[in-house]
């Protein structure tokens, strides 16, 4: 699924969690085409579609650092949802539980922050250089956006002392009119990533990564700093800056190829708003490695059939 939209490494955003990492290592990561880094959730289930663990009791910080010694080149960071609905009864302390963790990891947390248990602005304020706001532009609950519809003070303060803001669309975490008012304010997310899960890939409104950037070029985001949102700037923060995002010489040969298309698209949010684009990404060949993985058939062909 991810060759062919152009994708050769991917950051799983907590699937697992310590009672289930390891399986989760061999199954999948191993077996996996493309590369793949991954977050710890500290939900000892990992995320499961009912709700998750955040006992802060449950929290089992030697497999914790078990795992992170273990898996050191393959674990990025903590995750955890301080959504309303799965930590309400915890307040805070899930979360100040991951950081202090963390700390002792030398590693960031990605947080999960539609609807967040507490306002936005007190959530930001409490994250460290380098941790993460995924779903940035979520529209349920307290968002990165004032009531009049600027960026939050306290968000634009947390991006000065180096948080990171993930676009992380997802199917129910993205709204139209969060993005167009944080864009509008000149606050670009700092990674536009995709949120995709078994449920939501090729599906309505979010299909794959290139109809995602796509739609923040109808948001009025130069292509440059799309492209830079999801290859340089991730390969930044995972330490990989030489090896992927980047085609300087000794690198890995990671390569999408894309046409920019002139198309009238209809870009949606599960709120009900709607955003009409000009422009979409399609993908024509993707290289992991230096070996083709995907190519459009018609890619690189003259009309008589010769090959370029």
């Amino acid at each position: 699924y991810m060759p062919p939209n152009g994708v050769t490494t991917v950051v799983d955003a907590g699937s697992a969690g310590t009672a289930n990492f390891d399986a989760f290592y061999r199954t999948v990561i191993c077996a996996s085409k493309v590369r793949i880094k991954a977050f710890l959730t500290v939900s000892p289930p990992g995320q499961t579609w009912s709700q998750e663990n955040y006992d802060p009791d449950n929290i089992d910080e030697n497999k914790i650092h078990a795992l992170f010694r273990q898996y050191r080149n393959v674990l990025q960071g903590l995750k955890l949802k301080v959504q309303t609905e799965d930590i309400a009864e915890y307040g805070l302390k899930p979360l100040t539980e991951s950081l202090r963790i963390a700390n002792d990891l030398r590693c960031p947390v990605a947080i999960h922050s539609t609807h967040p248990v507490v306002p936005m602005k007190e959530l930001v304020s409490l994250l460290r250089h380098g941790d993460i706001i995924a779903h940035a532009f979520h529209g349920k609950g307290s968002t990165i956006l004032t009531d009049e519809g600027a960026v939050l003070a306290e968000v634009r303060q947390a991006r000065e002392r180096g948080v990171i803001f993930d676009a992380a669309n997802g199917r129910s975490h993205f709204s139209m009119n969060t993005a167009r008012r944080a864009i509008a304010n000149g606050f670009l997310p700092d990674i536009i990533s995709s949120d995709l899960s078994t449920i939501t890939k090729l599906a309505w409104p979010v299909y794959a990564l290139p109809w995602i950037l796509s739609k923040y070029l109808a948001l009025g985001v130069a292509l440059t700093d799309v492209i830079n949102a999801c290859t340089h700037t991730p390969a930044v923060l995972l330490g990989m800056a030489a090896e992927i995002g980047t085609l300087a010489p000794g690198a890995f040969a990671d390569i999408a190829i894309f046409k920019l298309k002139n198309r009238h698209v209809e870009f949606a949010d599960i709120h009900g708003e709607t955003l009409t684009g000009t422009h979409v990404l399609v993908p024509q060949m993707t290289i992991k490695s230096g070996e083709i993985l995907f190519r459009q058939i018609d890619f690189g062909a003259r009309p008589n059939g010769v090959e370029k």
